[in-house]
Formats: C-alpha cells, sequence, structure tokens
C-alpha cells in the first residue's frame, strides 16, 4: 500500500525512511580540529572460508572496502582468511607500521564471524575448530587485543565491524551471546558496528551486506565529515532491512575527518549525472541515465532527447563543453559516488589510458552487475519492488504503477527471495507490496502481517493503510493509528508522518496536534523534506511558531530535495511576507527548484510567471542571460524567450557556458 492519506495541510509524504544514528560519547568530547593530513593507512580483513561453512560475502565486503578505501588515497593492506596466527602477526604488523610511518588516520575493517562471550568481543579465524568455551577464548582473537595493539598509535583510528551474523556455535556453545558485546570505553576510536550490540547483523542477498553496501555507497561524498557520513550510512541501512538492522557508532573524540575532502556536492547522483550527459549531448551517456533512472526527474527529457539522437543530437548545442581530462574526472568521481558499474565500464571504454583504469575495472567487477540475467533473484526483488521512500543509491525504489507493469517478474523473483531468506522479514514486505501491485489484495495483506509481526517498518506503515482505508481488511482507524505508531517506535518517518497525520486530523483516537508537531519535527530531522514544508506551512498560519519561520523551513525542505519548498520559499522572498523582499533570494530559489522534479514546477513556473514581481522576473531573466540561455531584454516581462530560459537552466543547469 503506497499512498499517505493525509489533510491539505499534511500534503502527503515522500521523504526518506530513516533511523535514528546510535552514538555513545564515552570519554569526553575532545575535538581534533582541522582536516587530517598525512597518511591514511587501512588493514582489512575478511574471512570467507571457514573449515565449516562459508561466507562469500565477507571476502566480497573486504575486497569492495580495500579497492573504495584506495581510491580515497589510503594505504590498504588487505589480508583474506586470516588463520590465527596470521590474524595477530597483520595487526602485530600493521600496528607496527603506524608507528613507524607516524600515520595521521587509520582504519581496521572486519567482515566474517564475530561472536560475544561473558562481555567480551572474539573474531573468528578461519582455522578455528571450537568446540566448547575453552577453544573459542583459545583459537580466536579477542577484540582487546587487537584496540590494544592498534591504540598505540596517537592517529586517530576508526574500527569497523561487520561480524554481528548469528551464533556459529549454536547447540554446541549455548553461552555465546547474540551479535557484539558494547565495546570497552576506548580513548581514541571511533568505532562502527553494522548493528546494535546484542543484535544481529544481516550477511545481504548481494555481493555486499547492508552495511557495507552503505559504507561504499557514502565513503565517496565530497565534503561530508565522518559522522555525517555514518549517519547517512544509518538511514541507509534502516531503509534497506526494513528497519531491523540499526547500526552503531561509538567515538571519544569527535573527529573532523572526511573520505573525501573539498566542497560539498552541489547536487545529488542523479542530477550530477544527467548535466553530464545532457551538457556533453552524448546519447550514450543519456542512455545510461535511463537505464540507471528509468522513473528519473529527467526521464521525460532523456527520451526525447534520444528520439533526437539518431538526427541531430549534437546540433541542440553543448552547453558546457569539457576538456577529456576534466570530462574524465567527472565520469570517474560520478560513477564513484553512484556505485554504478555501466558508468564504469563507459569510463573503461571511453579512457582506455585513464588515471583510474585499473580501479574501475576493480570496482567493476565488485558491483552487482545491471542485466536481470545475472543477478540474484534476492537482488532482482529489491530492484522491481523498493518502495521509493525506501530507495538508496544502489536500489532506487519504484512507483507503484511501474511495479505493476512488472508485477509477475517481481512476484517471481521475490517468492524466490523469501525461500532463500526466511528469517528476513523485508523479502516478505517486498512479496507483499508485488501482489499489491499485482491485484492481489489477500495475500498482499498476509505477507504484510507476516513482515509487521517481525517489526518490518515498510509493513507496518502499508498495513496500516489498508486498514485506514479499509481496503481488504475491516476498515479500523485505531488499529491503523497503532501500527503507525509501532512503525514510528522503530525509527520509520514514514510512520511519524502517518502517525502525525491521525493525530492532526483525530481519525483513530484523541487529537493531539502538539504531537503531530512533534513527530513532524522528528521526520524533518531525518531528511523527510514534506515533513518540513507542512511545518512551513504550520508556522505560515501561525499553527506552530511565528509566521517568520515560515520561510526557513521551507528553504530547508528545498536543501532536501523538495521543490514545493523552493517556490514556497521564493514566493515569501518576491512578497516580503514576514521578511525582507529580496528579488537575489526569489530568484535562486524559483531557478533551483526546476531541477528537483520531473518537470511539473516548470510548467506551474511557466504558467503562473505574470504572478512574480517585476524584480524577481528580471532577477532570473539576468541569471539565465548570464548563463546564457535567455536572449531577451532584462525588462521582467515573461514570454517565449523568458520560458525557454527555463527550459535551458532545467534541461542543462545553471553552469555558465
Amino acid at each position: 500500500m503506497d499512498r499517505l492519506v493525509v489533510q491539505r495541510l499534511l500534503s502527503g509524504f515522500s521523504g526518506l525512511a530513516c533511523g535514528l544514528l546510535l552514538v555513545a560519547i564515552c570519554c569526553g568530547t575532545a575535538s581534533a580540529q582541522g582536516e587530517l593530513s598525512g597518511v591514511r593507512m587501512a588493514l582489512i580483513i575478511g574471512n570467507s572460508n571457514y573449515t565449516s561453512e562459508k561466507l562469500p560475502n565477507a571476502r566480497n565486503d573486504a575486497e569492495s572496502i580495500a579497492t573504495t578505501l584506495r581510491t580515497l588515497d589510503f594505504d590498504v593492506r588487505l589480508v583474506l582468511d586470516a588463520t590465527r596466527d596470521r590474524f595477530l602477526g597483520e595487526i602485530e604488523e600493521f600496528a607496527e607500521d603506524t608507528l613507524r610511518r607516524n600515520a595521521s588516520v587509520v582504519l581496521v575493517y572486519y567482515a566474517g564471524h564475530g561472536v560475544q562471550l561473558a562481555g567480551k568481543n572474539y573474531f573468528i579465524p578461519v582455522d578455528a575448530h571450537i568446540s566448547d568455551v575453552d577453544s573459542l577464548v583459545d583459537q580466536s582473537v579477542q577484540f582487546d587485543e587487537l584496540l590494544n595493539l592498534i591504540g598505540k598509535s596517537s592517529s586517530f583510528k576508526m574500527i569497523f565491524l561487520d561480524a554481528c551474523q548469528n551464533n556459529p556455535f549454536q547447540g554446541r556453545i549455548d553461552s555465546v551471546g547474540v551479535g557484539l558485546a558494547p565495546p570497552p570505553d576506548v580513548s581514541g576510536f571511533l568505532i562502527g558496528f553494522a548493528t546494535q550490540p546484542g543484535k544481529v547483523a544481516f550477511d545481504g542477498a548481494g555481493k555486499n551486506s547492508p552495511y557495507t553496501s552503505a559504507l561504499l555507497a557514502n565513503m565517496h561524498a565530497p565534503g561530508q565529515e565522518v559522522l555525517s557520513v555514518l549517519a547517512e550510512v544509518n538511514r541507509y541501512v534502516r531503509k534497506d532491512t526494513g528497519g531491523a538492522q540499526v547500526p552503531y557508532v561509538q567515538f571519544s573524540v569527535k573527529p573532523e575527518f572526511y573520505f573525501l575532502p573539498g566542497e560539498k556536492a552541489e547536487q545529488d547522483v542523479e542530477v550530477r549525472l544527467w548535466k553530464l550527459a545532457a551538457q556533453q549531448a552524448d546519447p550514450e551517456l543519456i542512455d545510461l541515465y535511463m537505464q540507471r533512472y528509468p522513473e528519473g526527474r529527467y526521464a521525460g527529457e532523456a527520451r526525447t532527447l534520444l528520439e533526437k539522437a539518431g538526427s541531430n543530437l549534437a546540433g541542440l548545442g553543448t552547453r558546457n563543453p569539457k576538456s577529456r581530462d576534466t570530462l574524465e574526472d567527472e565520469i570517474w568521481t560520478n560513477a564513484l559516488a553512484s556505485r554504478n558499474g555501466s558508468l564504469l565500464e563507459y569510463y573503461i571504454e571511453r579512457f582506455p589510458n585513464g588515471r583510474n583504469l585499473q580501479q574501475a575495472k576493480e570496482i567493476v567487477t565488485q558491483i552487482a552487475p545491471d542485466d536481470e540475467a545475472n543477478i540474484t533473484p534476492a537482488e532482482l526483488c529489491r530492484q522491481f519492488a523498493t518502495h521509493p521512500n525506501d530507495a538508496t543509491i544502489i536500489y532506487r525504489g519504484v512507483s507503484l504503477d511501474r511495479l505493476a507493469k512488472n508485477s509477475a517478474a517481481a512476484t517471481k523473483a521475490c517468492e524466490s527471495a523469501v525461500r532463500t531468506f526466511p528469517e528476513d522479514p523485508h523479502y516478505k514486505a517486498l512479496l507483499a507490496r508485488a501482489y499489491a501491485a499485482g491485484g492481489d489484495t489477500d495475500r498482499a495483506i498476509d505477507f504484510y502481517k507476516q513482515a509487521a509481526l517481525a517489526g518490518n517498518t515498510r509493513a507496518l506503515v502499508s498495513l496500516g493503510l489498508f486498514y485506514e482505508l479499509g481496503q481488504g481488511v475491516p476498515k479500523n482507524l485505531a488499529t491503523a493509528r497503532a501500527l503507525f505508531e509501532e512503525a514510528y517506535s522503530h525509527g520509520s518517518t514514514d510512520g511519524a508522518i502517518n502517525l502525525a497525520v491521525s493525530l492532526y486530523s483525530g481519525t483513530g483516537g484523541a487529537r493531539d496536534v502538539a504531537r503531530a508537531i512533534t513527530l513532524l519535527e522528528f521526520a524533518s530531522s531525518e531528511g523527510a523534506a514534506r515533513a518540513t514544508f507542512n511545518l512551513g506551512v504550520f508556522a505560515k498560519e501561525g499553527i506552530n511558531k511565528s509566521a517568520e519561520n515560515a520561510v526557513a523551513y521551507f528553504e530547508l525542505a528545498a536543501r532536501q530535495g523538495y521543490a514545493e519548498g523552493a517556490l514556497a520559499a521564493a514566493a515569501i522572498y518576491d512578497e516580503g511576507f514576514h521578511t525582507d523582499k529580496s528579488p537575489q533570494k526569489a530568484s535562486e530559489l524559483l531557478l533551483s527548484a526546476l531541477t528537483t522534479d520531473n518537470g511539473e514546477i516548470l510548467s506551474k513556473v511557466a504558467a503562473d510567471a505574470d504572478s512574480w514581481s517585476l524584480d524577481t522576473i528580471m532577477a532570473v531573466q539576468l541569471r539565465m542571460k548570464t548563463a546564457g540561455y535567455y536572449d531577451g531584454a532584462l525588462d521582467g516581462v515573461p514570454g517565449p524567450r523568458f520560458n525557454r530560459g527555463l527550459e535551458l537552466w532545467r534541461l542543462y543547469g545553471g553552469s555558465p557556458s
């Protein structure tokens, strides 16, 4: 169930379903001033080939992390299938090297089996033969040993553990606890766990685990401090697992470390790829955009340009021609940021002598293939059935209409995934969505109920909407509210939004406007742009805070990617509503709104251009003229040239030609 029932003021929701980043600050909060420079060193250990079983993703995860860190200027030592002697020997040698080379940043990553016993964490080497507590202690590597050896360095130290699968000794050593234990209070470390202490992390259905996928997808975000990166990792994993897995991080020194230093990217990876394709007027890049984003913001423009590709696409004009070196850099950085295997293959073909050729070839082999014939049913299920609000860089989410067109294939893939991973409720929720898209409401509700009983947040929200509408089940607003409440308790912003609607309108129980606002504020803080927008509406109408606060909410909604937020803020600056008039700010926001949706804002601005003040239209004209998109008079009068300038701004972005 996809539709969110809302009132006028709470007009829908399409934000991200994100959770809370769990952070323990254990030993003070001294701040490392400035970006850390100097030698970056990493030790990556992946244990897959155990004597009793295989963990294929552990090897894939370790290799992927190692390759990615090399692209981020880390000196990487990769260790696969470590015996106990090698495990300890590599840690000792690595620790000595960090001291000898005076490393400024030290990172250790481990994927493989890990268990807790009596509050201590143990990593399991591949040659361990463990039958009881004594053999576990004797043949494993204790986490404390790693901390002690690495802790001798004065560098900024990070440890990431993707080692919290089920107890591999079930039935033999029952005293082994679930997951890993909380780390000790260790000064100078940032320690990231794939999931909360005492919880189980998923190994993943694709080539990488959810946690490692999230790290790989976010490490290349430019200008993002490490805690911001890990906040995004947290949101990614929650969405990828339906709230079942919540990464945990503990730190004692607040770092100012950037995996990729520099300015923050002005646009997200979709817009960056589109601008690159459109500005270069390259049919192959435009086709790659369509493959990656078949329902993307520029899908309409992409189809139009591809139709013209056979005749005179180049004649449309390359708005921002680039040197070969600049083009190579932009394709490379976009491919890394988007984990786009097809774009990496384009890079390899286009730049056979490229500076990053070898790394590109390595990463291509580590990324799940794009063609359906070579991916697992579980990955295919996620590609077909992921809800748009649960989209990640890897699984981008599909609308219910598009899913309906592929419902048979989606159902087949998701049924296979449920059989393969019966313990993972998220596949049941995805199967339920596939059934719903195919019109099988009864089976959809059945699988949503199964997934909801296991706490899956998407299932809880969707099932709540079924009860709210009375579709396939007796209408019961109280039950709907209870389901939204439970989804919110697991950190779901969709649950928070729907619960806010129920509380604001008084459906399903008592009316509670104050709590509805609190829920919207939570959702806004987690990146839910329409929640932020509705807070702006509340402020403008005096329901919450004052009218002076409205523009700040609308501008935040715009930064979170909601076009209506940019338009609303532009209108306030244009009118001077409880703020100073600013045609410059209004024009900036108005133009930014053009690139934030699928073209509806463009149509609205063009149709309603006469409603804007003369000064704001003149400011827009000037900006478009500077970019080379407008050759008319700076007279504040809209018309065909003005509208064409808006189209070109949306098509190519705001970079001057």
